[in-house]
């Protein structure tokens, strides 16, 4: 069971988010991205992870289906899974991509399936309590599915000074706390001067 104040946050988070969709509808600005050019280098970065292409994937904090669309266009069609914790999100993103699977929860609700790969894209940023305990468990829940690689971004205390209620993540602790999971892991600080991003591969992937 999760601490109480981890629940708080997630509800803060529905509700935020929720507020967003209701008032922006389809835009990067629902997802609370400064912009659509930051968000799709992000999504670059994340597919850096492995070959997509006829691989399974789970997108943690899909939104509203974004990366499945960038992943069409670049030309790597994948069995794709998208999750979500705001309904709203969930439900905009089925009307928009019919015959995409969305589904609202958390990586926690997989526990018993598998994807080739698992990637999360700014499901961190807005956590208040315990922020680093928080990302460690959810790293772990999420590399725990995952046969091949997990790929995941974290706001940058090694970058500017993050805004108003925002977590930014020591790089450094984050990847030794990812190191003690697998010892095949990359850090990424290369691509926004207040973003990085890891990548996670099992020990026996080719």
């Amino acid at each position: 069971m999760s601490p109480p104040n981890w629940e708080r946050d997630t509800a803060r988070d529905i509700a935020f988010y929720s507020a967003l969709v209701g008032e922006h509808g389809i835009s990067h600005r629902a997802l609370d991205w400064g912009s659509q050019a930051s968000q799709r280098l992000r999504f670059e970065v994340l597919a850096g992870l492995g070959e997509f292409s006829g691989a399974s994937v789970l997108d943690v904090g899909c939104g509203l289906g974004d990366f499945w669309l960038w992943c069409r266009e670049s030309g790597r069609n994948c069995d794709y899974t998208g999750v979500d914790i705001t309904p709203a999100m969930a439900e905009l993103a089925r009307a928009r991509l019919p015959g995409v699977r969305f589904d609202v929860g958390t990586a926690q609700q997989y526990a018993a399936a598998s994807f080739d790969y698992v990637v999360a894209s700014g499901i961190f940023a807005k956590r208040e309590h315990e922020p680093l305990r928080y990302l460690e468990q959810q790293v772990a829940s999420m590399f725990d599915i995952c046969r091949k690689g997990l790929a995941f971004n974290s706001l940058s205390a090694w970058g500017p000074q993050a805004g108003q209620g925002e977590f930014i993540a020591d790089p450094l602790a984050v990847l030794d706390f990812c190191s003690g999971l697998t010892a095949r892991v990359v850090l990424r600080h290369d691509y926004l001067a207040h973003d990085f991003t890891i990548y996670m591969y099992r020990e026996a992937a080719a």
